[in-house]
Formats: structure tokens, sequence, C-alpha cells
């Protein structure tokens, strides 16, 4: 195998994961944390440096998404920079990617194909956020006219939207690396959610460990959907489609 600059990175994804899931397994959290926080920056690598054409909203998701994990972990002891400036960061990032699955579809068709399942999009994301909101009022630190529990309805709202236009995204485009999206998408939302049970619910480790599995396969889909366009741009100099 030809040694590129993709297959280091790679390899050194492969070292990160494997240091992730046995600092998570064993309770070693300062492996795990200071691994997990070198893996986005990684993937911002991959993205910016060896891919010929770029997005810049994707990659916004990418270098935010590095930002918030080292902020959590090297400010954790600091709530004002390692819990508000994460969460604000983060609705950043995800509205970033809200745009990226946007700016290509055509609203107009949208609405003309796909109506039934907008539908049925909006019924499921209105409990789920609504289910959401409750395991957060599990808490009774919690209180609804708190900024803590506006910030976490709107951060449920975004990554509910998230999920639900990278389907629409898949069912418009129908392509390989939209699909990838999608269960990239549907991975990191659900890891969201096991978060939230774990944040204000019950601080069981299998939860933890759960979180930091799709999380990570969330990643592998973004880490194929990134080599795919990296191995296409060098085949065609004619723009992917996303």
């Amino acid at each position: 195998m030809k040694l590129t600059k993709f297959n280091v990175v790679s390899m050194c994804l492969v070292i990160l994961v494997l240091f992730i899931l046995t600092g998570r397994i064993f309770d070693m959290p300062i492996m795990s944390d200071y691994s997990w926080i070198f893996v986005f920056p990684l993937f911002a690598y991959l993205y910016y440096g060896l891919t010929k054409e770029h997005n810049h909203f994707f990659g916004f998701f990418l270098i935010g998404f590095s930002i918030v994990e080292m902020l959590k972990i090297v400010f954790s002891g600091n709530e004002l920079i390692g819990v508000y400036g994460a969460n604000y960061l983060i609705i950043a990032t995800y509205l970033s990617l809200i745009i990226f699955l946007v700016k290509d579809l055509d609203i107009k068709k949208i609405f003309k194909d796909f109506k039934l399942p907008m539908i049925v999009l909006v019924v499921f994301n209105a409990y789920i956020i609504y289910a959401l909101n409750e395991m957060i009022l599990e808490d009774p630190k919690v209180e609804t006219s708190s900024l803590e529990f506006v910030t976490n309805v709107i951060y449920n709202v975004f990554i509910q939207l998230v999920l639900s236009l990278a389907l629409i995204h898949y069912l418009y485009h129908q392509t390989k690396q939209s699909l990838l999206l999608f269960l990239a998408s549907v991975c990191i939302v659900f890891s969201e959610m096991v978060q939230v049970a774990y944040l204000f619910i019950s601080s069981e480790q299998i939860l933890e460990i759960i979180y930091s599995m799709l999380m990570g396969l969330g990643f592998y889909f973004l880490y194929v959907y990134i080599k795919i366009r990296h191995f296409d741009s060098y085949k065609t100099e004619s723009p992917a489609i996303v």
C-alpha cells in the first residue's frame, strides 16, 4: 500500500479510536478525553488539506466540532467557557451543517415531491424534542425559564433539523455521498440523545460508552464521505455532487 498523506492520517485516526475505546471501557478518562480532542482536527485536515473541492459550511462544522471538544475538555472547570461557550459554538456548527444540507436543494421541488415525508418528520421531530426536554427537566436544578433550558431547547431543535434535512437531502439526491451524510447524521443525533440521558438522568458509564460509539460511528461515515470526495476530486475536475 502506498503511504500517502491520506493513509497516514487514517492510521492516526485508527490509533486514536483505539485509545478512546480503551479509555472508555477501562475508565481512564484522561486517555480517552485527550485522544478524543485530536480526532476532529484530523477530520478537518482531511477535508481541507487533502481534498481539492471544499464547502466552507461543512468545513466550519468540522472545525467547530474540533474547537467544541477542546473547550469541553481543556476548560472543564470553567463553566463560562467549557459549558456555555461550547454549547453556543456547537449550535453554530449545527446551523452551519443545516445550511450545507439546504443550500443545494430545490425548496419548491421538496415541498412538491416530499409532502408526506415532511409531515411525518414534523410530527416525529415535535415528539422527540418534547421527550428530550422532559428528560432535561428530570434534573431538579433546571428551570424552564433558565438560559440553560432555552439553550438546550434550541440545541435539540437544531439536531433534529440536521437529521430531518439529511434524510430529505438523501431522498432528493439519491447518491452514495448523501446516504453517508444521512447515516452520519443518524449516529451523531442519537449520540446526542444518549448524552442528554447521561447528563440529566443517569451517569451510568454504559451511556457514556454508547455515546462514544455512536459518535465514533457517525464520524466514520463522515470519514468515508471525505474519502470519496478525496479520490473523486483527483479523478475529475468537475464539482462532486454532495
